[in-house]
This record gives C-alpha cells, sequence and structure tokens, in this order.
C-alpha cells in the first residue's frame, strides 16, 4: 500500500510539472511582448528622427515637454540624452505653457495650447485634424499607430520625411 501511494504522489507531480511547463509555454509570448509605454516612446523617438525644423533653435538641445501620464513620462525620460541628428534630447514636464518646447508630447486630455511656430506636438489619443497636432499616437485594434497632419506641422514650421509619412496610418 505504501509503494502504490508513493508512485501516485510521483504521478502528481510529473503531471504537475507538466502543467506547470505548458503555462510557461503559453504565458511566454505575454512575457516577450514590449511595454505600451515604451513602444510609445519609441515611436516619439522616431517621428521626432524623421522631423526637421525650417528654423531649428539655436540650442544644442532638442528641448522635448511632457504633458502625458506618469508611465508615457518616465518612458520618454529614458530617452534623455539621445542624439537625433547633431542635436541631443532633452526631457522636462511641460507645466502650464510649454515655452521653450521644441516638441510637446500631450496626452488628450492635457490642452495644447495655441498653434507655436518651432514647436512639434504629438498627442496621445487625439483625433486629427485639431489645428495643434501634427502627429497622434492612437490603437488600432492591438496596434499602435498613427496620424499625421501635414498642415499643423507645416504651420509649426516643421516637416516629415516621406518615410515617416509612408509608415502613417493616416495623412490628413
Amino acid at each position: 500500500m505504501h509503494a502504490r501511494s508513493g508512485s501516485r504522489s510521483r504521478r502528481c507531480v510529473r503531471t504537475a510539472g507538466a502543467a506547470l511547463a505548458v503555462l510557461l509555454a503559453l504565458c511566454a509570448p505575454a512575457l516577450a511582448q514590449v511595454d505600451e509605454n515604451a513602444l510609445k516612446a519609441a515611436f516619439v523617438y522616431n517621428i521626432i528622427s524623421f522631423a526637421s525644423w525650417d528654423a531649428p533653435p539655436r540650442r544644442e538641445a532638442l528641448v522635448v515637454c511632457t504633458a502625458v501620464d506618469p508611465g508615457l513620462s518616465a518612458a520618454l525620460a529614458t530617452l534623455d540624452g539621445r542624439q537625433v541628428a547633431d542635436r541631443r534630447l532633452s526631457f522636462r514636464p511641460a507645466r502650464d505653457t510649454p515655452a521653450g518646447c521644441d516638441v510637446l508630447v500631450r496626452a488628450a486630455a492635457s490642452p495644447a495650447g495655441p498653434a507655436q511656430t518651432g514647436r512639434l506636438v504629438v498627442c496621445d489619443g487625439c483625433a486629427l485634424p485639431d489645428a495643434v497636432t501634427a502627429v497622434a499616437l492612437g490603437r488600432d485594434g492591438t496596434r499602435l499607430r498613427f496620424d499625421v497632419d501635414p498642415d499643423a506641422a507645416a504651420h509649426a514650421g516643421v516637416s516629415f520625411s516621406s518615410r515617416l509619412l509612408r509608415l502613417a496610418r493616416r495623412v490628413l
């Protein structure tokens, strides 16, 4: 009788181990997925990389102001100091007025303020056109996409590479 309970417990351990292995195998793709905020930060970085200003500021840093949720703000802050062309990215909170910002990254709930020459506005969750935002990040099912309003960008004195425009979900 003792031998039977020992083999039964070994079978239970093997079954539990196999179930755990199957569970881990099923969870592996979920663990490999990229954090949404990190993905949005990468989008913002690449959008900035494919943008050019008609009259670039005289300072050496490209100032990116953020008015987004703390998770996205933290993901964007990891890009601080990275190079875009010959300029270094410098991130800071937008506060009340985003004066001195070359790029404003804002949430749909955050006010964009008036359009300003020399400032590219990227919005997380906005619907275009809104007369200020040049690029809107948004979800398309499970994918992160972006829309571009070249007129809003042109009013700001910013233009985009045709390579970026080809990747956009919509160009208005």
